[in-house]
């Protein structure tokens, strides 16, 4: 079973030690039908990722009310984490979020996002967002299959950066308002 704990003093020794490289073999195409911003998937040559690594300072979010990262476990092995934050515009902003190559398609995705909302909520904040890019598509459909819309586009985010300058960044966002909304109507 996956467990999710706060990043704290003993555990900062398995922060950022998961795998995140990822294939990529095709791509979101968004479109904007009637105001509202929808997509195909379009298929791409067959290749992996590995975002760059980052230089993150976890004991800053240690101290920080206004940051949080967590942890997923399986037999005690970390496995994912997400590094969130209050943002400016009153969401939470997840900065980063990674599973294991090795241990993808597990839950451990999902139970992290689970408590990114619990902590947003715990935090009074209109919702949750987030940031990846077009050929992403795997960890897109996973925000979609949580809640999130996808609701920006920028074309121009990685267009100085040489070897991602075709990527497109895709803003995913999950509102505790339509997700409260959406409960009042089901039940």
């Amino acid at each position: 079973m996956i467990e999710i704990d706060e990043l704290n003093q003993d555990k900062l020794n398995d922060a950022g030690r998961c795998d995140g490289e990822f294939v990529i073999d095709s791509r979101l195409v968004p479109e904007l039908v009637d105001g509202r911003i929808t997509y195909r998937i379009e298929s791409l040559p067959r290749r992996t990722k590995r975002y760059e690594e980052r230089d993150d300072d976890y004991l800053a979010h240690l101290n920080d009310p206004a940051k949080a990262i967590f942890l997923a476990y399986l037999h005690g092995r970390v496995i994912g984490e997400i590094m969130l934050k209050k943002y400016w515009n009153n969401y939470a902003y997840i900065e980063d979020i990674v599973v294991d190559a090795g241990f993808r398609r597990q839950g451990a995705g999902r139970a992290l996002i689970a408590r990114a909302k619990q902590w947003a909520r715990e935090h009074q904040l209109a919702g949750i967002m987030l940031e990846t890019q077009d050929n992403n598509v795997a960890a897109c459909q996973l925000y979609e299959s949580c809640g999130f819309k996808l609701r920006g586009i920028d074309t121009h985010l990685y267009r100085a950066i040489e070897h991602v300058s075709g990527e497109t960044a895709l803003y995913w966002y999950y509102l505790f308002e339509e997700d409260e909304h959406n409960q009042v109507e089901d039940g």
